[in-house]
């Protein structure tokens, strides 16, 4: 893409944003130069406002569906690119651990918890790190059902979230 001499690309809005504008300035100078027509204001204040009409249709029309046809046609679609917008394994590890560790609320903790729980023992392979998980929010809410079916263990080590200042 070719620049102006200012560094800015050249693109078809700058264009006719600098038509306008020159239009609207050089109308009010011949209508000031010459006086006694007032064509010449009326040529500047029409040029004026199909700039600032133009600036409207620019910003509200034209670069809204412009940038929804381009989500169209890169596969963007309405709720945007899934492949950008699903987290790999760390990223869901740290924002369930993330939840546990600010204790939201009881929902959140207990759903963060028992993911955390499937992803440690089926994925990790890390059986401790699993029960761990599970003693936390059963000692927030040792009345939750859902915890219902993990059994309680005693585990010797005090394995801890990261963050938690361990």
């Amino acid at each position: 893409m070719r620049r102006e001499s200012g560094g800015l690309p050249i693109s078809v809005a700058r264009v006719v944003r600098r038509i306008f504008g020159t239009a609207t300035i050089v109308f009010a100078g011949v209508g000031f130069a010459v006086g006694d027509d007032p064509r010449w204001f009326v040529a500047s204040g029409m040029c004026g406002l199909m700039w600032w009409g133009w600036d409207l249709l620019l910003a509200y029309v034209f670069a809204p569906v412009g940038q929804w046809v381009s989500d169209q046609l890169v596969g963007g679609g309405v709720m945007g690119s899934s492949a950008g917008m699903r987290p790999n394994l760390e990223e869901m590890i740290a924002l369930l651990e993330g939840h546990l560790r600010r204790g939201t609320s009881r929902k959140v903790d207990i759903n963060a918890a028992v993911r955390l729980e499937e992803i440690y023992r089926t994925v990790k392979k890390d059986p401790a790190r699993a029960r761990e998980v599970i003693r936390i929010v059963r000692e927030r809410y040792p009345d939750a059902p859902e915890l219902a079916r993990y059994e309680p263990e005693d585990t010797e080590g005090d394995l801890v979230l990261p963050g938690d200042g361990a």
